[in-house]
């Protein structure tokens, strides 16, 4: 599955992390959530970059802090329909916040944050993300949402461009 977001799109960008086990909630049903690394990794800045230009992204590269080297991954469907999807939670840029700016440029379809706040409040709460969803809606489509930030609760794993 190919990934290229659209100005339709909302990418959420910040440092990431996940709390692990069964920390899920369910998804609204107007919303298409793509986490392009597996729940565990890290996302290197390439691959948010990409994300934000809109560049076309066919595969990862998983690099695999057990020491089994590296393996190919195509980013899987989507989370959707309402199913559960990992409570993630999404942290401010901070030492990264120089590098966003430029990288987002004059974007509107990229959501930051200023503090720590999970996925799943960040979907009731954001009035970016409300109003998208709801042009979508109108649109007769599904907001999709990406997460251009890390997934993972140990160092080590990592997910890169080729």
């Amino acid at each position: 599955m190919t990934i290229k977001v659209t100005n339709n799109d909302i990418v959420l960008i910040g440092h990431g992390s996940y709390l692990g086990g069964a920390d899920n909630f369910l998804l609204p049903p107007e919303v298409e959530l793509y986490i392009l690394q597996p729940v565990g990794y890290t996302l290197e800045c390439g691959v948010a970059a990409a994300l934000i230009r809109q560049e076309t992204i066919a595969k990862l590269v998983l690099h695999h802090a057990n020491g089994s080297g590296n393996s190919d991954w195509i980013p899987a469907a989507p989370y959707r329909d309402g199913v559960s999807a990992p409570d993630l939670i999404l942290h401010s840029l901070e030492s990264l916040a120089d590098w966003g700016r430029q990288v987002i440029g004059p974007r509107l379809n990229v959501v930051t944050v200023d503090r720590d706040i999970r996925l799943s409040e960040l979907l009731a709460s954001s009035h970016a993300i409300g109003a998208a969803i709801a042009r979508e809606v109108k649109a007769g489509r599904k907001l999709r949402v990406f997460w251009s930030a890390c997934a993972n609760q140990v160092s080590g794993n990592v997910a890169r461009l080729q």
